[in-house]
């Protein structure tokens, strides 16, 4: 029997990979689920695609649970829009 941990509790780290500055977002989410993600970063002539992912629910939530507890900030969930009253 190996005493090796399961693939799932290591982490890969490539240091090959670029680090990207991005300056802009922009989602969409499916029906099922599934969001798209494209992070793009703005020069002077143009905005540039940097990443592009598609990810489940729970993994995007997980993702920007992380994100707000590193720079501390906590939106608060918007109330129902209310109907405009008929004039």
């Amino acid at each position: 029997m190996s005493n090796r941990k399961n693939s799932k509790d290591k982490e890969i780290i490539r240091n090959d990979l670029p680090t990207l500055y991005v300056d802009g977002i922009t989602a969409s989410h499916r029906e099922d689920g599934i969001n798209y993600v494209s992070l793009t970063t703005n020069t002077p002539d143009y905005t540039v695609e940097q990443v592009r992912l598609m990810i489940d629910d729970e993994h995007l939530q997980i993702m920007i649970d992380i994100l707000c507890k590193i720079i501390d900030y906590f939106p608060e969930k918007p109330s129902k829009k209310r109907k405009r009253p008929s004039k």
